[in-house]
């Protein structure tokens, strides 16, 4: 789910997306690890008109996507794990599509009459780049040494506008937010001059023994 931090302000519902990707975990230390990500995302905005709830506008942006996480992890026994993902993400856009219903003469009649702001229909995207911090909490089931599952939500805040934000533009503030929910198979793999270590309680291998998955 996605919606934009407008100032002045645009009343939204949050608008349905997708996340797609491949991603890589390092941990080499006990209850500590780096995970990269590489994802295509949809992300936008979907107004509301509470007045006039025949129209519909949403305006979907689709980013490339690079979260950079630091990945703290606790093992309740051998199979289950509870993780919490911290770190900055940044994304490029790529394309955008919109899909509205909005007459030719919102703008000027509806927009007015309700004091809806409709700027943000036609502005283009001034940065296609984007960046933020995101935070996730996520539970992972161990199947074996190598194969495990995991569930997590997260949260996204954007640091960057989108849209022009200088005094004399329209919008202060063109932010994205986004919430989450993603889930991913894991591959673990040792890295060592022996080879793959014996698999321990901890799920994670020898101490000497860095993971990626």
């Amino acid at each position: 789910m996605s919606s934009y931090t407008f100032k002045p302000t645009v009343t939204q519902n949050q608008a349905m997306g997708y996340t797609a990707g491949i991603a890589a975990r390092y941990v080499e230390e006990k209850y500590f690890g780096l995970q990269m990500e590489f994802l295509l995302t949809r992300r936008g905005w979907d107004e509301r008109y509470e007045l006039f709830p025949q129209y519909k506008f949403q305006r979907s942006l689709t980013y490339l996507e690079i979260p950079v996480l630091a990945h703290i992890y606790f093992n309740l026994g051998k199979h289950n794990e509870i993780s919490v993902d911290l770190g900055p993400k940044f994304g490029t856009m790529l394309w955008e599509n919109t899909e509205s219903n909005l007459p030719d003469d919102f703008g000027q009649e509806v927009s007015e009459t309700a004091n809806y702001e409709s700027f943000q229909h036609d502005l283009a995207v001034h940065s296609k780049f984007d960046y933020g911090i995101q935070v996730g909490l996520g539970y992972e089931f161990k199947v074996n040494s190598h194969l495990s599952f995991q569930l997590s939500g997260r949260y996204y805040f954007g640091l960057g506008n989108i849209f022009p934000d200088k005094k004399t533009d329209v919008f202060e503030t063109s932010s994205n937010q986004q919430i989450q929910i993603v889930f991913t198979v894991w591959w673990k793999k040792w890295i060592g001059k022996r080879g793959l270590p014996p698999f321990k309680e901890d799920g994670r291998g020898s101490s000497n023994s860095p993971i990626v998955q």
